[in-house]
């Protein structure tokens, strides 16, 4: 076997020294090992089962922060002669590029983010020698050394394994209350190779398993006794130099933190959508807080793209938002449109859940029931709604008050089309929850406008009501009884408007 005496570092003056400033995350940094000892498994995937028919690829990760140390261990085929010098060579690219370990520069930048003093003892498969490479970081720099001497001792030939010991970490390494997000992360980027039963991946000796999302069995939102649909579509599109292939899904469950967005792999591991970062383009998943976007999930590995030097995100970002406004139609298709059930779809709630929340409510008003407060409340506000002039008066500020926004409809009733504005204020001088005007319009048969005042007692009384989500409700309430005032007199209802007048006094004073 030819000898090997001494490995080259050699780079710029200063270079190894701002490593340890680059932008990373601990899982992307303890990544890089994991992607080396997947891809030496992956290129000697045969050899080693060879050796032995029951071999399972595991990598081990250790995090000691007690004794200052991290270790990262792999049973794959170790580093061979032939790579052994390659792989401490600063950016030389590995021979074969196409796997995970692409740039020749993941070991050594993610082991100086990590830690001043790093070794890696290796033993490639077939081969008689086990070598160790000692590396520190703060001699390097001070004698400007260009070569580490290597270590070697002998081995059996069927030995085969790399380990990474870190020391003297640096700030950059993860304090102990972060091991747990860690561990999510690296679950989450190597559940494919998980999945699959090819690795099993441990930290501080908790084996790795990917919980798997369920996905939506169920009718079509609008026909609710319909059959039943498992809202998954496979996907495989190509456009120019890109493709995308994988699955987009409708969540069973909403989620708006870990499970809903999509995660982007390349070559098996994800490269954006890592654990709670999944991607969310607002053309597949919608506004931040919609139901749409807390079901929409996904998988997709992307080919043609090309990714930033830690793997954490993709860098044709035009190109990758044209890809998913392309992935729309084929999730938004007739035959299978999980784009609209994403957002329409309404899980049913069973008569267990139901008769157990009534019972709470009948608990709560029994609890909050006083008769003499109700009555002098309900006294109080019958006086008030024959005051008129307060109603106008609330119409006037209404209108006085700036809008925070608004939004447009266009309806039909009885034929008849209608411009709906809804307006939102905030002014805890106007006393009605909500206000509506009816106008003229040129184009329309009426216009209405209704403003809802989100600086009413009702609004603030309620410490649930903190995010969008938590108004929606109010707001389709709020919009039924407009409408419901609208259809009122071609019903025969006069004076429609007192229903409004007299919900607002109850509203604040109850």
């Amino acid at each position: 076997m030819n000898n090997i005496e001494n490995v080259s570092i050699k780079i710029q003056t200063g270079v190894y020294g701002q490593f340890r400033n680059l932008n990373n995350t601990a899982w992307y940094a303890l990544g890089e090992f994991v992607d080396n000892a997947v891809q030496s498994f992956e290129n000697n995937k045969v050899r080693l089962y060879s050796v032995n028919d029951n071999y399972q690829f595991e990598v081990r990760i250790t995090i000691d922060k007690e004794n200052d140390e991290i270790k990262i261990y792999d049973n794959a085929a170790g580093i061979d002669f032939k790579n052994f010098q390659r792989a401490f060579e600063p950016a030389n690219i590995p021979i074969d590029n196409t796997g995970l370990h692409e740039f020749g520069m993941g070991m050594k930048t993610a082991s100086i983010w990590l830690a001043d003093i790093w070794a890696v003892r290796t033993a490639g498969l077939n081969e008689k020698e086990e070598r160790l490479v000692e590396f520190d970081l703060k001699k390097v720099l001070a004698e400007d050394k260009e070569i580490l001497v290597v270590k070697k001792k002998e081995k059996e030939v069927n030995n085969h394994f790399t380990e990474l010991t870190l020391n003297k970490l640096s700030f950059n390494s993860p304090s102990n209350h972060q091991i747990d997000k860690i561990k999510r992360h690296l679950v989450s980027i190597y559940r494919k190779f998980i999945r699959n039963g090819d690795m099993k991946l441990f930290i501080n000796d908790d084996e790795l398993i990917y919980e798997e999302p369920e996905i939506l069995v169920a009718p079509f939102y609008k026909d609710k006794n319909g059959k039943l649909i498992e809202w998954k579509k496979n996907i495989s599109f190509t456009t120019g130099k890109y493709k995308a292939t994988g699955f987009i899904g409708v969540l069973n469950t909403m989620s708006s933190s870990t499970i809903n967005g999509l995660s982007l792999f390349r070559r098996g591991r994800v490269i954006e959508g890592s654990h709670d970062e999944k991607y969310r383009p607002k053309v597949l998943c919608g506004q931040n807080g919609s139901p749409r976007y807390k079901r929409i999930f996904g998988e997709l590995e992307l080919e043609g793209f090309s990714v930033s030097f830690n793997k954490g995100s993709f860098q044709e970002h035009e190109d990758l938002e044209a890809l998913m406004e392309a992935l729309k139609a084929e999730i938004s298709n007739k035959e299978l449109d999980l784009y609209t059930q994403a957002e329409k779809y309404i899980k049913p709630k069973t008569n267990f859940h139901n008769k157990t929340v009534g019972k709470s409510i009948v608990k709560i008003l029994k609890k909050s029931n006083d008769k003499l407060a109700l009555n002098e409340n309900i006294d109080f506000s019958i006086r008030e709604i024959e005051e008129k002039s307060l109603s106008e008066i609330n119409i006037e500020y209404s209108k006085k008050e700036g809008t925070i926004d608004s939004h447009e409809n266009i309806i039909e009733l009885k034929g008849e089309k209608y411009k709906l504005i809804l307006k939102l204020i905030t002014d805890e001088v106007v006393s009605d929850l909500y206000s509506m005007t009816i106008h003229e319009d040129e184009l329309f048969h009426k216009k209405i406008i209704y403003t809802i005042n989100l600086a009413h007692s009702f609004f603030t009384g309620y410490d649930s009501l903190k995010k969008e989500e938590d108004y929606q409700p109010i707001i389709q309430i709020i919009r039924s009884l407009v409408l419901a005032e609208i259809i009122a007199p071609s019903q025969g209802t006069t004076s429609a408007g007192n229903i409004r007048l007299n919900f607002n006094s109850f509203i604040k004073n109850l």
